[in-house]
């Protein structure tokens, strides 16, 4: 279920240029890391200097790709939290 919820994501995201690169999910619920590029499970962050992860549950990402609510929702409620290189969002 969370590589095809995070499929559909980086389809979603990758009309709009974001590049996938080094990005993660935490998944606090899960308690598993997963590769935006690979949509996989992962055992570790690969050693680099540039990395960007999202810290959520897998339900909160669930409503944000249907549409239901909205990131900046979230934000405000401190449900996610966000670590790394901001600068890949760029």
């Amino acid at each position: 279920m969370i590589e095809n919820l995070l499929k559909n994501f980086k389809e979603k995201i990758t009309e709009t240029n974001f590049k996938t690169n080094d990005v993660y999910f935490y998944f606090t619920d899960l308690n598993e890391t997963y590769s935006l590029t690979e949509t996989k499970k992962i055992k570790e962050i690969r050693n680099n200097d540039r990395y960007l992860i999202f810290k959520i549950s897998s339900l909160d990402l669930l409503e944000i790709v249907n549409g239901k609510i909205h990131p900046e929702d979230l934000l405000f409620n401190k449900k996610i939290k966000i670590s790394g290189d901001i600068s890949l969002l760029l």
